[in-house]
């Protein structure tokens, strides 16, 4: 019975936890000045039904990205979005509110139900054409270095993946392991776009497997590159003056 109760009560604050949260970056993102500043043309055919994509940013940038492609794009377009959270505490309070925006939610990390996390992502990534979120180096970083997760996916699907820059004029930044940014009330919030596809070149021959491997190396030094190339990008649009 207080087995029972404690479930219970942790349950409800874990609840109310959620609904206090969501409202919290409800009420902040409705303040921000939003502009798709570059690529606004890989969003707009998403929006317009175009074939799914992998959405990609990193972690410290994951309170805007989650607003954007939650609240603006899965609720305000009716974009079908898959977000991938971790089955921690922190993870199950943004699966909740990203389903109250509309969202799909697959559960999983890199950590933690990884391979089951891909397949589930493949599945409703062909079978319902949903755009997953990924943030590659979450949940526990190290900060902005790339994991393999999103380029498995990438492979098994065939999907293309959009990078995503984030920024704001004006921000809280927090004392984590990845110094996680929140804009503030009323900041502009810039976001770039870049389109990336991997290598679906599988070749035959002897050489096979440590070929598809160093494509892989390249990959991934390639996207991590990106990621941060155009996560500064949108630093410099959204500084002030700029």
């Amino acid at each position: 019975m207080r087995a029972d109760i404690a479930t219970r009560l942790k349950l409800g604050r874990t609840a109310l936890a959620t609904t206090l949260l969501g409202w919290f970056v409800e009420a902040l993102g409705r303040t921000w000045r939003i502009e798709v500043v570059e690529g606004s043309e890989h969003l707009d055919a998403l929006s317009a039904g175009g074939p799914p994509a992998i959405l990609a940013f990193w972690h410290d940038r994951v309170i805007p990205g989650a607003y954007f492609t939650g609240a603006r794009m899965a609720r305000g377009k009716g974009v079908d979005i898959t977000a991938l959270t971790s089955r921690s505490g922190d993870g199950e309070l943004v699966a909740r509110i990203m389903r109250r925006w509309g969202a799909r939610i697959v559960r999983g990390s890199s950590s933690a139900g990884g391979r089951e996390a891909m397949w589930a992502l493949r599945s409703v990534l062909r079978r319902h054409g949903s755009s997953p979120i990924l943030v590659p180096d979450g949940p526990r970083g190290p900060a902005r270095r790339l994991k393999r997760g999103i380029l498995v996916l990438a492979r098994m699907s065939g999907a293309p993946i959009l990078i995503m820059g984030l920024a704001s004029d004006r921000h809280w930044r927090l004392d984590s392991w990845d110094r996680m940014t929140i804009p503030k009330p009323f900041a502009r919030v810039r976001v770039c776009v870049r389109r990336f596809e991997v290598d679906h070149h599988t070749g035959d021959g002897p050489d096979d497997d440590s070929g598809r491997e160093d494509r892989h190396r390249e990959d991934r030094h390639r996207l991590e590159f990106l990621l941060n190339e155009v996560t500064r990008r949108a630093d410099d649009l959204a500084a002030p003056g700029a």
